[in-house]
């Protein structure tokens, strides 16, 4: 075999390094979710999983109100996306996780 086709094996099956992370979260605007990212789409992404899992933590932990039900101005569905957008699993349970969950129920 050729290092050439070697090489387009590999890249094809190799796990790709994301080149930062970001907190994908939704907020609660006159009933509809918006989305929007922690840093925002035009900083820098964070580093590190760790760090983004944390940060989303963090913002659900100090967003939640003793009532359980969802109004304007709540942050739902907050979780870690790479650098394409894509969920990333948490480092702490191997499995895709997602803080407040939250799906708006058409009436």
């Amino acid at each position: 075999m050729k290092t050439k086709k070697a090489m387009e094996i590999i890249d094809k099956g190799w796990l790709k390094k994301p080149k930062g992370f970001r907190v994908h979260f939704q907020k609660i605007v006159d009933s509809e979710p918006v989305t929007d990212y922690v840093p925002d789409m035009e900083d820098k992404p964070l580093a590190s999983d760790v760090v983004a899992w944390r940060l989303a933590w963090k913002l659900s932990e100090s967003t939640q109100s003793e009532d359980p039900a969802i109004k304007d101005g709540d942050m739902v569905n907050i979780y870690v996306v790479d650098d394409d957008g894509e969920p990333v699993i948490f480092y702490g349970t191997g499995r895709a996780e997602r803080y407040r969950p939250y799906s708006k129920v058409s009436s």
